[in-house]
């Protein structure tokens, strides 16, 4: 009998098409590791390129917001870094291919390796849009004049061909006008001056080297200003002026007449005595409070607490220092014991004191003890400073709040070289003085330094880096 062949049974050659089948799919699976494999140390040589270039772009940021902050004229302005701007090119170069160190790696093979470079530019934030990137109005600025000390700053990192730019706002925080060496500009004006012989002068000196030494203060031919500068009004609780009241406490002694000079409150140049005693609108305690508001809300502004409990004091040494030892009297987590720096002409600080509201108005928030020197802005607020020993500042010293006043007590020896306030924010405080002189002072002079005041516009706390941008 014939059969017909079953071909759907034959299963000759399967294992070979099917070998075929698996050879092809793990050809293409081999091949796509090798292709991975391949590109994976170039992504990530990318992703390391990348990660340096960006940490070179911030190095920039550091560097050039170092040369802003060195960055000064009349105006306080930024208004010098922005020379050359055009509208086709609004960006002016700060730092041109900056650099990082080579690295060189040793072993057998020793290999030095190129870290990068950076490049730092700068503009004024006076397009149309620059307001909502600030937060600040631009009105009156242009590509080469800055009026409102807010600028745009920008930082490209290179490295291996990898980039990376940032941008952030830089913004100076400006000083309030002191329209004299002394300023009583709050709410009470209450002046003891018991010393027949001090130096309180408005006009305007400088120093150009060994600037330790008194003697190489000399008058610069600077705009003067008032020895003595008042708010306007009257005091309330006493129903006199605030210039009279500071007026009375000098009045009927030539001595101390003389020892206060300054711009003459009823014609031109200089006068000494009760000429130089004078209001002026240009400076209160709700303008200096705005000041330090801003100072305060700045994130590089550290503020020291001091309590009636435990009171801050600094105490330096036989020679000025400083870096003069802070303490508050008191141990444990409440304890307070270290150095502090102050600052100095070529690395000006912000040191800012924070005391208690006292209505008694006997809370002394900082005491002054031996040799202390510094340069800066030093403020005391809700608190009062005495000065136990030998002080000297160059910048500006606050005192400031509620229930405050400054107190150079006997054997003390002061000298503030830029410009001192003492502003009262309690109309109704009683008693208490915003300027107490010691008839047994050693000595006392504060001097008005145009110099000093461009000095504190070098202070990093007056400064911020805000809105960064990267891509």
């Amino acid at each position: 009998m014939l059969t017909w062949p079953r071909p759907l049974d034959n299963e000759h050659g399967v294992a070979m098409i099917l070998s075929l089948m698996m050879l092809l799919a793990l050809t293409g699976l081999v091949v796509a590791f090798l292709a991975a494999s391949a590109l994976e140390p170039q992504i990530s040589r990318n992703v390391a390129d990348a990660a340096r270039a960006r940490y070179l772009a911030e190095t920039g940021i550091e560097s050039g917001f170092n040369l802003l902050v060195n960055t000064s004229d009349g105006s306080q302005s930024f208004t010098s870094a922005l020379a050359g701007a055009t509208a086709t090119a609004p960006w002016v170069t700060l730092i041109n291919s900056g650099t990082l160190a080579n690295v060189t790696t040793g072993g057998a093979a020793a290999e030095t390796t190129f870290a990068g470079t950076y490049t730092v530019s700068v503009r004024n934030d006076s397009q149309a849009g620059d307001p909502t990137l600030t937060g600040q109005s631009n009105a009156g600025e242009t590509l080469t004049t800055d009026a409102n000390k807010i600028v745009v700053m920008r930082s490209i990192g290179a490295f291996n061909g990898a980039t990376k730019t940032l941008e952030v706002v830089v913004k100076r925080q400006p000083l309030p006008p002191f329209p004299g060496a002394v300023n009583i500009p709050g709410l009470q004006s209450d002046t003891f001056i018991n010393k027949t012989s001090f130096t309180i002068d408005g006009r305007d000196y400088s120093c150009a080297s060994n600037c330790d030494t008194q003697s190489n203060w000399v008058l610069s031919g600077g705009a003067a200003k008032y020895g003595i500068a008042t708010n306007t009004g009257t005091q309330t609780n006493i129903g006199r002026t605030y210039e009279a009241n500071v007026e009375s406490a000098v009045s009927g002694s030539s001595s101390k007449l003389a020892s206060i000079t300054g711009r003459s409150q009823t014609g031109s140049g200089t006068t000494t005595g009760l000429n130089t005693i004078a209001p002026d609108s240009s400076l209160n305690s709700t303008i200096l409070q705005q000041y330090l508001d801003a100072v305060k809300s700045f994130p590089g502004t550290t503020i020291l607490q001091s309590t009636q409990a435990c009171p801050m004091q600094l105490t330096g040494g036989g020679t000025p220092t400083n870096t003069p030892t802070l303490t508050n009297g008191c141990t444990g987590a409440t304890g307070v014991n270290q150095t502090l720096n102050l600052g100095s002409r070529t690395d000006p600080r912000l040191v800012y004191f924070k005391g208690d509201t006292d209505p008694s108005s006997l809370f002394t928030g900082l005491t002054l003890n031996s040799g202390i020197k510094g340069a800066g802005i030093l403020v005391i607020e809700d608190g009062d400073v005495k000065n136990l020993g030998n002080f000297t500042w160059d910048g500006v010293v606050i005192v400031t709040g509620h229930y405050v006043g400054s107190g150079f007590m006997s054997g003390s020896n002061t000298t503030v070289r830029g410009a001192f306030v003492s502003s009262e924010v309690e109309g109704s405080e009683n008693p208490g003085y915003e300027f107490y002189l010691d008839a047994l002072a050693s000595n006392f002079l504060i001097q008005s330094s145009q110099q000093m005041l461009d000095l504190v516009q070098l202070t990093r706390g007056t400064h911020t880096l805000t809105n960064l941008r990267e891509y």
